[in-house]
């Protein structure tokens, strides 16, 4: 049997309602050689709350969900280590759900999370694409934030610029004289990509610059897999969809001896920890993970302390990082 309530009491020479108090942080009239009393207490007996029972009384389980799409993604993966310190600061403890693209496994990780009383929900990524599970958690007034966020008319979501993104993009290739370039990436799938590749061909448009659309996954195994088709398309600048297909390309184009930047300039998207150490260096467009990280919690943090506060789409800047792999034509 573990540690008790009355344990520490009976060690501190306290009473139960004492200690309850200050593990609780309502030690507003307790004296500070008793907390000092119940704080050995608690590190001599190893005592560990029961924040289940804790949450059946005040119905909070300083708990909260987080949802990814794809751990191995290094995007998603720094987002999820910086949302746990941020809330951990807090005094929240997160509960990390990867989906694997699955909108099924996605709804019964939301379920399985909002019965174990999770205070609030951080979903990035929305794999179902299903805006009616969030206004289930809107009926049960369940406080949630949407990341990455892939279907525009949600309304309670830190995301960026994705059409200034594209935009960015094609400026830089189209600054650089290139006449024929590519676009990979999901564009029928996720209205966050799209916009990326409306940005990119409206500026190309604009100066009748020839354009290739790919399609494929925003997985390396998806850079891999068209890239063939993209080196044939006789495209020498590419802009990819997030920067693992970027990855995948750079690994074909050396396979077939193609010189990344000199027959073919690269642009990723999003700066993930991998764009510094590729070869050469991955030019692309920054979107930052600790100002989408630090936005989410502390809005997130706020609704769950406060049943009246809301917020609306917060859309943060972006900027082109300007590395090794474009060149000039």
């Amino acid at each position: 049997m573990g540690v008790t309530l009355k344990d520490v009491s009976k060690e501190a020479g306290v009473s139960i309602a004492t200690v309850s108090n200050i593990i609780n942080n309502k030690e507003k009239f307790v004296s500070p050689h008793i907390k000092e009393a119940v704080n050995k207490a608690i590190q001599k007996l190893n005592y560990k709350p029961n924040y289940a029972a804790r949450s059946l009384v005040s119905s909070k389980s300083q708990s909260v969900g987080l949802i990814i799409p794809d751990i191995t993604n290094p995007f998603f993966a720094e987002l999820a280590k910086g949302i746990e310190k941020n809330l951990a600061r807090a005094g929240y403890i997160t509960f990390l759900c990867n989906t694997y693209e699955n909108g099924q496994l996605e709804k019964k990780y939301l379920d399985e999370l909002v019965a174990r009383n999770v205070d609030g929900l951080i979903i990035c990524g929305l794999s179902s694409r299903n805006a009616e599970v969030l206004r289930n958690l809107e009926v049960q007034n369940i406080p949630y934030i949407v990341l990455d966020n892939r279907i525009k008319q949600i309304k309670k979501s830190i995301e960026i610029n994705d059409y200034d993104g594209g935009q960015i993009a094609a400026n830089h290739l189209v600054g650089r004289g290139h006449k024929h370039l590519a676009f990979i990436g999901c564009t029928g799938q996720f209205d966050n990509i799209k916009d990326r590749h409306r940005g990119y061909s409206d500026v190309l448009t604009n100066n009748d610059i020839k354009l290739s659309v790919f399609q494929t996954e925003l997985t390396t195994d998806g850079g891999r897999l068209v890239a063939a088709d993209v080196i044939d398309s006789g495209a020498t600048g590419v802009f990819c969809g997030n920067d693992l297909i970027a990855v995948g390309l750079y690994e074909i184009a050396r396979q077939k001896g193609i010189k990344i930047p000199e027959e073919l300039s690269i642009i990723g998207f999003d700066d993930i920890s991998f764009a510094e150490i590729m070869q050469p260096k991955l030019t692309t467009i920054r979107q930052s993970r600790r100002s989408i990280t630090l936005e989410a919690t502390t809005h997130l943090i706020a609704m769950m302390q406060d049943a009246q506060y809301t917020f609306e789409n917060v859309v943060l800047p972006i900027h082109l990082v300007e590395r090794e792999s474009t060149s000039w034509r």
